[in-house]
């Protein structure tokens, strides 16, 4: 089916009159955004099923591996031309491309955004730590990870502000929910870390501040943002830090919820946040 559906596209292109070499091109991105689609769909699923929201996951994740703008929106013509192809010939009512926007190359790139499995090797090069502060910096990485909240926030998390359920959580950021402070999920994993670490924490009396340094006083910032660079570095990962993290839960939660308001709330921001679109409607949130 797909290799007849390429066949025809070709032929298609070829009587329109175009260059070989945009011919050329066209069929290659096809190529690309077929394989992609059989990986994420499964093998056998066919061309003529892409929906609008399949062309953006697509879209987010040749922007999360750092793909140029102009790259990207190449793409997204030859796939666009494809599905012209599929309308003008009578396969589908209707372009789903069409609903697709350009990513704007005229604003810069996003922060750098960790695929999950770069999120696995960070987390594993923590893990790998057998020093003796390994369990607070696991359970601390993996409330950045699994929150997207500030440096800022973290070090002043007390541990009154921490809710460990069998198998779930939540974080109180801020001082109430009265004042603007928000409530946050754990999921199980973030949980685990954080029982793990609470067991090691040593006594420190007079300090409620749930992350310490080796002197049992509040971890610093500059500590936290020193630690995320150390484990990247080790997990052969560049450009990495705290931020990054942040900007990573904010693209993975709005991917997920779509929801740019929702996602604005996670972060502790008021209004919806200034977005850079550097992939049509999919924001990476800068704030």
């Amino acid at each position: 089916m797909y290799a007849d559906l390429l066949a025809r596209f070709e032929e298609y292109l070829v009587a329109t009159g175009l260059a070989p070499t945009t011919i050329t091109n066209y069929l290659a991105d096809l190529r690309g955004f077929a394989q992609w689609w059989a990986e994420t769909q499964g093998k056998g699923v066919s061309l003529l099923t892409v929906t609008a929201d399949g062309i953006r996951r697509y879209r987010r994740d040749m922007a999360r591996r750092g793909w140029a703008p102009a790259t990207i929106n190449r793409r997204l013509q030859g796939i666009r031309k494809f599905f012209s192809f599929a309308v003008t010939t009578g396969l589908l009512p209707t372009n789903p491309a069409a609903e697709v926007s350009r990513v704007n190359e005229q604003r810069s790139a996003p922060s750098r955004i960790l695929t999950p499995a770069e999120l696995g090797q960070l987390l594993a090069a923590v893990r790998s730590n057998n020093g003796s502060q390994s369990r607070r910096d696991y359970a601390l990485l993996q409330v950045l990870v699994e929150t997207g909240i500030k440096v800022s926030d973290l070090v002043d998390l007390r541990l009154e502000d921490v809710e460990l359920g069998v198998g779930e959580g939540y974080l109180l950021v801020g001082s109430s929910l009265a004042t603007g402070g928000r409530c946050l999920p754990l999921g199980p994993t973030v949980c685990a870390a954080l029982r793990s670490y609470l067991r090691v924490r040593a006594p420190a009396p007079g300090v409620t501040h749930l992350f310490l340094n080796r002197e049992g006083r509040p971890i610093s910032p500059r500590t936290v943002q020193r630690l995320v660079s150390t484990y990247a570095r080790a997990a052969g990962l560049t450009g990495v830090s705290a931020h990054t993290l942040r900007q990573t839960f904010a693209y993975t939660a709005m991917e997920e919820s779509g929801d740019p308001k929702a996602v604005a709330r996670l972060l502790g921001l008021r209004e919806v946040p200034r977005y850079v679109r550097v992939s049509g409607d999919t924001p990476a949130i800068n704030s």
